[in-house]
């Protein structure tokens, strides 16, 4: 049987980009039978207003100064290493993530990874306000996502439970990988770290 893994992660968070990236490097060196990758939703803002932030004023809350590009560059030099781009300069608003992770969940299963990409890229690259539907429309071209399902409050009442539903099982900080619904690892580890994991859980 397959090795699962299940990724809880939230589209903002630099942190889980790495960390998705990283995964995608280690699973290119698994042989034989590739485990199967879920993403799970998650809010580290569950407060964030639906119209999102002016992303300077969020980050001098979060720094909890006004000097916050240290931060920042610390970030971009990590992501460097595992060969992504950071531009801040570009990005201006801290959107309300439903709509991106529910932009990412409307894709089949095997198809959530690469949609997840384009909306990293999207909003860590491009400076794009994901927390938008006509953002998240615009730049669907080619990718597998279902945009009715923007508009489908059933289904954007089911993505807000699961990141809930995420937290209230305790989880406060993401990246988390689970293996095998059974061991766990936080934090964007590096792949030889997840290569290691995913080879212990077969």
């Amino acid at each position: 049987m397959a090795v699962t893994i299940d990724l809880v992660q939230d589209t903002v968070c630099p942190w889980c980009r790495i960390g998705k990236k990283n995964l995608d490097d280690a699973l290119a060196n698994v042989e034989g039978e590739q485990p199967v990758v879920r993403y799970h939703p998650f809010f580290l803002r569950p407060e964030m207003p639906d119209a999102g932030r002016d992303f300077g004023e969020h980050m001098r809350t979060v720094a909890g100064q006004d000097n916050f590009e240290p931060l920042l560059l610390r970030t971009s030099n990590i992501g460097l290493q595992s060969g992504l781009t950071f531009n801040w300069d570009r990005v201006k608003r801290m959107p309300n993530t439903l709509l991106s992770h529910a932009f990412v969940l409307s894709a089949p299963d095997e198809e959530q990874g690469r949609v997840l990409d384009r909306v990293h890229r999207a909003y860590f690259e491009e400076g794009i306000d994901i927390g938008k539907k006509e953002a998240l429309v615009a730049m669907a071209d080619g990718l597998p996502v279902d945009l009715a399902k923007l508009d489908d409050e059933g289904f954007l009442d089911d993505v807000a439970g699961r990141a809930e539903a995420a937290r209230g099982q305790g989880i406060t900080g993401v990246p988390l990988f689970i293996f095998n619904q059974q061991t766990a690892l936080s934090g964007a580890q590096p792949p030889s770290v997840l290569l290691e994991a995913i080879e212990a859980g077969r």
